[in-house]
């Protein structure tokens, strides 16, 4: 049986460092970061690919076969609801990369490794230099333990029931974080390469 898989792209925080949406950013190549993250895991094969916004986004922009928007009405209650949001939409026993919208890396081929390593009772990190990063990747077993769970307060702690598996990954791109202006600018810098 084929391994099914899709994704969640965590959209739903207020920008307050940045001051502005960070998943409608540019990459500096016709693309919102949102965009961008949306194109590359529907290209993938990534169904659906479940985008968690808050109430203020503006999702018309995005369309796609593959897409499922989910509002999140209570963004006080952190990135962990988010999670649990966008989980819901994910099929049975469907794996499932979790990305940040801030987080605009994304390469097919740790895609693959990531696929390549999981298990239905585990998880997979990127690792580069010993340090984690993503995107992750939920096996399905603890995918669906999320579906089912109801106000899990720290997403995080929860994942520590589960085995971790570290991927080897060569590239320290899995760590980009853009939060604030500053990191966008050094992102436009180092993404003109």
């Amino acid at each position: 049986m084929a391994l099914l898989f899709s994704a969640v792209i965590l959209a739903a925080g207020n920008s307050e460092r940045m001051g502005r949406s960070k998943a409608l950013l540019s990459t500096g190549h016709g693309m919102s970061f949102a965009g961008h993250l949306l194109n590359c895991f529907g290209v993938y094969g990534c169904v659906p690919v479940v985008l968690v916004v808050n109430e203020k986004f503006d999702s018309s922009p995005f369309h796609a076969e593959h897409l499922v928007t989910v509002v999140n009405h209570h963004v006080e209650k952190g990135r962990s609801w988010s999670v649990q949001l966008g989980l819901k939409r994910v099929p049975e026993r469907c794996a499932c990369f979790i990305q940040n919208v801030d987080n605009p890396f994304l390469d097919p081929f740790l895609l693959d490794h990531l696929l390549a390593s999981v298990t239905p009772d585990a998880y997979a990190v990127p690792f580069y230099q010993e340090h984690g990063g993503h995107p992750i990747l939920l096996g399905h077993e603890v995918v669906d333990f999320f579906r089912r769970e109801n106000g899990i307060p720290d997403f995080r702690q929860e994942l520590q029931r589960f085995r971790r598996i570290e991927v080897p990954w060569p590239d320290e791109r899995i760590f980009w974080n853009i939060n604030t202006p500053v990191d966008y600018k050094l992102f436009m810098h180092r993404n003109r390469r």
